[in-house]
């Protein structure tokens, strides 16, 4: 069982549809207080700043859980606190992921990159080798990063 951040609407649903309904409730500002404090969370907001916010302050103290739908099994790959990665999304070794950190479905993600805190990566991104990503970027679906 999973606690998760946001609404029943929008963003949360990327991130409910990856689980089965028994799997997880949902919780906002008005009630996260309510949540069982012995399970971990994912925040299911859309923007990274506001998802690394809510860690560091509601939620700082808090177990937060790595969701993974992805093709590998994110070996050599280094990741932070709250990472979810969409259904066949491919991350290689040698990536640095930090906190907060969306990858959306089908994305890929080449060797030696960096994705720094609060990053929301769309659905069917590609991400270059050695490519580093600055904290709180929001890099739309279908998008070539090559610097």
């Amino acid at each position: 069982m999973l606690n998760i951040y946001g609404s029943l609407t929008g963003w949360t649903t990327k991130i409910t549809s990856l689980l089965k309904d028994s799997d997880y409730k949902v919780y906002d500002s008005s009630n996260y207080d309510e949540a069982p404090a012995d399970l971990a969370w994912i925040i299911g907001l859309e923007d990274g700043y506001d998802r690394l916010k809510i860690s560091e302050t509601l939620l700082e103290g808090s177990i937060f859980h790595e969701l993974f739908k992805g093709c590998d099994d994110l070996e050599g790959v280094t990741v932070g606190k709250g990472l979810v990665i969409g259904c066949c999304s491919l991350i290689r070794p040698g990536t640095v992921i930090g906190n907060q950190v969306y990858v959306g479905a089908g994305s890929i993600i080449d060797i030696n990159c960096t994705i720094n805190d609060g990053v929301t990566i769309g659905d069917n991104v590609t991400v270059c080798e050695n490519v580093s990503i600055p904290a709180n970027t929001n890099i739309p679906s279908g998008t070539v990063v090559t610097m």
